[in-house]
């Protein structure tokens, strides 16, 4: 026993002074040791990989008697949490296997990393883990064509998540150096699946090349290799992709490179000093390897990124959702990679490298789209920008129903389908007249139907299944309204001749005069379109007869579609009653519904200069005789004044009140009274 144990203090001994060399190049070219709780202190630890932002670092470790996967936090300035085994990889089909060279993607949602679990039909093969709720899935196979029957490993992923580089056995290895690798990549199709892998050319894949690891921009490329010139084992070296497959000659970086196997460093974003594994061999032999840190030069760094983060939710509720994140190129709409965010926490990150500009579109099935517009062609330092996104399932559609001829507001009824012809019934406001505001789900497009009485219906569609920016549409729905068929036929009222005249139509509703622009089918037959539903005034005033007025009113359904209208000519004793002349009660004041039948009588007079007329008042017999009479001259002198006020000259009119002496019809009913309570004109003189 005593023996065994001066035989090992001696071969400890031996290892110290065979190592000292070495660690004084590596002190001498300011490389520390990463130290606790990084470094254990019972075994070896390769394969430095930090999360794309930093937080995390993976590595590897055989203190277990076999390779493992270990993960640790930063938790403050060169300050991290100690290391913990991710049990769900390490585990895997009862521990097995030895699990080597982590890589995260972008956001540090997937864990990629060798592993030789298939040790009965294939050598090592790469796998990923998921992080769900905090944990790790286990083990998945990458599959073909990145997996095949010999080794596959040591995988890096670019930052957009579209290319993926690993190593591979070289198929003629004329190396001294045993399981000579090579460096090949395969591409991310818009699908999701991976093309089949090509070998990187020369100045990459030129003797033995190991541990690819691509950086934040997807153009600079770190590996180690045992090429001629190095110092020594395997050297890190550096090479930029400068178009599709053209490299620049790789550089080696000799401030991070000793006489012992050095291996890729791993860089953080904004950080300009990698970790990295430096492995002491002895005759072929691993003596020991632990993880360093060291300051690089700029020209071997990364290039600039703008780092982007925040997180997605569902603008009303503010819960986080699931989202994708398309990044274009503005100009061309090229697509150039595709994200996704955590589902359960919203959050999402991604990196765009410096010398484009760059479009971000962050949608979901069924809810609006956002855009966010970077410029990057200039950066002169790492940017981090941070912005959270709001994303809707419901737009605002205000809808504006209205009259098209006359603007005019209109109440309406709407319906709305679905593309499977299904009423759907959203929520409806109405805001104001002919105002509403509906909300309505995107994903789908829908067919209106906007009804209204006395109106055509309107359709249309209101597609909200492509991309949505707006939370808010407005639109008219112009209504045209129905129309009917108006016929007016004018006569002599003694001739039965028809009278070519101008027929004045006016709208009660609008206002909107109409001059006879229908078409005459014969002598004094008009038919024009008219609207339906609403009241109109017809008047016609030829020079030499009689002016004719009256109401129509479409409102009704049994209303007539047609006049009859006889024209008395101009000749002395022509009798015409006025319509619509009336009175405040027992008094002689005209009303002001008056005023419009009275100005007819001006223009009647006016247009024809030659007659002369008398204006009479009628009361109907309710009353004494002589208080009727008395009211019946007042009123008829009320007109005359009306009709002096508008420059009709007094000598070609005289006033007359009849009294109850006159009636047209017995005084026996209300209805006969009103028609009894008259004004008429007489033509007394045509000179």
């Amino acid at each position: 026993m005593k023996r065994k144990f001066l035989f090992n203090l001696i071969c400890n001994l031996f290892l110290v002074l065979f190592t000292l060399g070495s660690i004084k190049q590596i002190h001498a070219q300011n490389i520390l040791p990463v130290g606790s709780p990084i470094d254990f202190t019972d075994g070896n630890e390769y394969d430095p990989a930090f999360s794309n932002d930093g937080k995390l670092l993976a590595f590897t470790s055989d203190k277990s008697g076999r390779f493992q996967l270990y993960i640790s936090k930063n938790i403050g300035k060169d300050a991290w949490s100690e290391p913990e085994a991710i049990m769900e990889i390490n585990d895997f089909k009862g521990g097995i296997g030895n699990i080597r060279y982590p890589a995260f993607n972008y956001d540090a949602s997937i864990l990629y990393f060798s592993a030789d679990f298939n040790k009965d039909s294939s050598d090592v093969d790469i796998f990923y883990s998921k992080q769900i709720d905090g944990n790790w899935s286990a083990p998945i196979s990458i599959g073909a064509p990145i997996n095949s029957i010999s080794y596959d490993g040591q995988p890096s992923i670019s930052a957009d998540d579209m290319t993926f580089y690993f190593v591979r056995n070289k198929s003629e290895n004329k190396s001294t150096i045993p399981d000579c690798k090579k460096i090949v990549f395969s591409r991310k199709l818009l699908n999701g699946t991976w093309t089949e892998p090509e070998e990187l050319p020369i100045p990459i894949n030129v003797e033995c090349e190991v541990n690819p690891k691509i950086g934040l921009d997807n153009k600079t490329l770190y590996f180690s290799s045992t090429r001629e010139g190095g110092k020594g084992g395997f050297d890190i070296y550096k090479t930029r992709l400068l178009a599709k497959n053209v490299w620049v000659p790789a550089e080696s970086i000799d401030t991070l490179n000793t006489i012992n196997n050095d291996y890729t460093p791993t860089f953080a974003f904004d950080s300009d000093v990698p970790f990295y594994a430096i492995e002491t061999v002895d005759k072929g032999k691993v003596n020991s390897s632990s993880i360093f840190k060291s300051s690089i030069l700029p020209q071997f760094l990364v290039g600039k990124n703008i780092k982007v983060s925040g997180k997605i939710n569902e603008l009303s509720t503010l819960e986080p959702i699931e989202a994708e994140l398309n990044v274009y190129d503005p100009v061309t709409s090229r697509l150039i990679s595709k994200y996704s965010n955590n589902a359960k926490t919203g959050e999402y990150q991604l990196f765009l490298p410096f010398g484009n500009n760059y479009q971000i579109d962050i949608s979901k099935k069924d809810y609006s789209h956002t855009f966010i517009n970077f410029e990057a062609t200039n950066l002169k330092k790492n940017e981090e920008i941070i912005k959270d996104i709001s994303l809707y399932k419901d737009i605002r559609l205000i809808l504006n129903v209205f009259d098209d001829e006359i603007f005019k507001p209109i109440n309406a009824e709407i319906e709305i389908r679905n593309s499977k012809n299904e009423i759907i019934n959203p929520k409806v406001e109405k805001l104001n007249d002919g105002r509403y505001q509906i909300g309505i789900p995107i994903g789908d497009e829908y067919q209106f139907l906007i009804k209204a009485e006395y109106f055509e219906p309107l359709n249309f569609k209101f597609d909200l299944k492509g991309i949505v920016q707006f939370d808010e549409f407005e639109k008219d729905a112009e209504l045209k309204a129905k129309k009917v068929d108006f016929q007016i036929d004018i006569s002599d009222e003694e001739t039965q001749s028809g009278l070519p005249v101008e027929v004045i139509i006016t709208n009660l509703e609008s206002n909107e005069v109409i001059r006879t622009t229908a078409t005459v089918d014969n002598d004094g037959k008009y038919i024009i379109k008219l609207r339906d539903g609403d009241s109109y005034n017809v008047s016609v005033s030829p020079k030499g007869y009689s002016f004719y007025n009256t109401t129509v009113n479409l409102k009704k359904k049994d209303a007539p579609k047609k006049l009859d209208v006889k024209l008395k000519q101009l000749k002395e004793d022509t009798k015409l009653t006025l319509n619509h002349i009336t009175f405040e009660s027992n008094s002689a004041d005209l009303k002001e519904s008056s005023f419009s039948e009275l100005d007819r009588v001006v223009k009647l007079m006016m247009d024809n200069p030659s007659i002369n007329i008398e204006i009479s008042a009628h009361t109907d017999n309710a009353g004494s005789d002589t208080y009727n009479l008395r009211l019946s001259k007042r009123r008829a002198n009320s007109v005359m004044t009306y009709m002096l006020e508008k420059k009709i000259p007094t000598s070609r009119m005289i006033s007359q009140g009849y009294g109850e002496s006159k009636p047209l019809y017995p005084n026996d009913t209300d209805e006969n009274k009103a028609k009894n309570r008259r004004v008429e004109l007489k033509i007394v003189k045509i000179q």
